[in-house]
């Protein structure tokens, strides 16, 4: 039966998951819940575009697919009620031990959540938000108290999500980022208390390559005016280049991008930095609003003018955003086939900046061990740094205690003038290449 996105709005104003205010959902969604919650006298294009707004929000936000947590939390609803705290505890016992290959993290995340009253059941009438900065308190507390009464070890994890939540802003707090937070903490304490998954990082660290190979364009007709040409590093196999054309007076300039895939939780997006913006940010930890990095959704939608069977990716969304945060200029591009016009306006392009002086290596996790973590260093990188060393320790201390090594946000930032940083742009931590070689550990 075709989804109505009836019961998904209905769950979602009834247990308070994306916005902790009634009023909020409704503005977002344009949806008067007034009669008895319920979102059925809404039009259908109505509701639909409700859902699909509230789960790109979801995923730019909190990292977490709607449509599957809705789907999970259905499931664990059904078969949830309050327990007592040592069931809890061997169900966390019994995730991190378990053998299970699939991630099992924000399933296991939601029926605890629910089973400590954090989150509540799907057919609540009673869902109003209390004190959600408590919430998210009383999780970490949970996890806490677990890892004292058991010995498991959260490597300094807890005292990095209280420091950081301590600064997030309490508006921004919901049940929807508990679940995701959640999920990621009991993801981190199976990887490192767990003796099958504790190296899997490393064994499973791959280069993922996606077909992304394209020219794209705003497809409100061809637009002659703009358009993008995606490539592959067919060196490094991960890192892309992004090239914006445009039309200046009576010809072309472009300026080239580079690019990362981050992936978390089987969401991926493509993080785009301009030379000067992966500058700023290297040296200063932050970046001028106008500096801006550019963020490209994966996720897609049926088209007719794509055959079904294709899987190549078809729209990519695309967003300009500040340092702050703040999200930009939604663009959405759609693919280009096999028009040679394109290419044509590509070959009359001039330069529009001065060379691009920095370039991005990936940085290939090698091994991890209790007190480090081993990247190899490039060949190139190497030449820049002036040294024969193949590889380069660095010490896992304060947030690299926890680093997830299966995103794929690893790079080597190498500048014109020699300076390179090794970039964790999920942790926005960036490390002096060279003082860690001449055993620096400061950073």
């Amino acid at each position: 039966m075709p989804n109505d996105f009836i019961d998904d709005l209905n769950t979602i104003n009834r247990a308070f998951l994306c916005f902790n205010d009634r009023k909020e959902l409704e503005d977002f969604t344009k949806i008067s819940f007034s009669n008895r919650n319920n979102a059925a006298k809404a039009s259908f294009e109505k509701r639909y575009n409700a859902f699909e707004r509230l789960a790109e929000d979801a995923r730019n936000n909190c990292w977490i697919d709607l449509r599957q947590f809705l789907d999970i939390y259905d499931e664990v609803s059904n078969n949830s009620s309050t327990e007592k705290q040592s069931y809890i505890y061997g169900l966390i016992d019994a995730y991190i031990d378990g053998d299970d290959a699939d991630d099992l993290s924000l399933k296991t995340a939601v029926k605890i959540l629910i089973l400590t009253g954090l989150l509540p059941h799907k057919r609540t009438r009673k869902g109003v938000v209390g004190d959600i900065r408590n919430d998210f308190v009383k999780f970490f507390t949970l996890i806490e108290d677990y890892c004292k009464a058991t010995g498991r070890d959260d490597y300094g994890y807890m005292g990095i999500y209280r420091e950081q939540f301590a600064e997030a802003d309490t508006d921004i707090l919901t049940r929807l980022m508990l679940v995701s937070n959640a999920s990621d903490i009991l993801l981190t304490l199976r990887r490192y208390n767990n003796p099958k998954s504790r190296y899997a990082a490393v064994n499973g660290f791959g280069t993922a390559v996606h077909d992304l190979d394209g020219i794209y364009c705003s497809f409100d007709g061809y637009n002659t005016n703009s358009f993008w040409e995606l490539e592959l590093d067919n060196v490094e196999r991960k890192n892309y280049f992004l090239t914006h054309y445009y039309k200046n007076d009576d010809h072309y300039e472009h300026i080239i991008y580079q690019a990362i895939i981050i992936e978390k939780r089987g969401i991926r997006q493509l993080w785009v930095m301009s030379d000067k913006y992966s500058r700023t940010l290297c040296e200063k930890d932050s970046a001028e609003d106008e500096e801006i990095l550019f963020w490209l959704d994966f996720y897609t939608k049926p088209t007719s003018i794509y055959p079904k069977n294709d899987k190549r990716i078809k729209k990519l969304a695309l967003e300009r955003v500040s340092s702050k945060g703040l999200r930009l200029d939604l663009e959405m591009l759609c693919r280009v086939e096999n028009d040679d016009s394109f290419l044509k306006r590509k070959e009359k392009s001039v330069l529009a900046t001065e060379l691009k002086y920095c370039f991005f290596k990936s940085g290939r996790l090698t091994a991890v061990t209790e007190d480090s973590l081993v990247f190899d260093i490039p060949d190139d990188v190497k030449c820049e740094l002036q040294t024969n060393q193949s590889f380069i320790s660095v010490p896992r201390t304060g947030d690299l205690m926890c680093y997830d090594s299966i995103n794929s946000d690893v790079c080597f930032v190498v500048f014109g003038d020699g300076k390179v940083y090794l970039a964790f742009y999920n942790l926005n931590k960036f490390l002096d290449v060279a003082g860690l070689l001449n055993g620096d550990t400061s950073n």
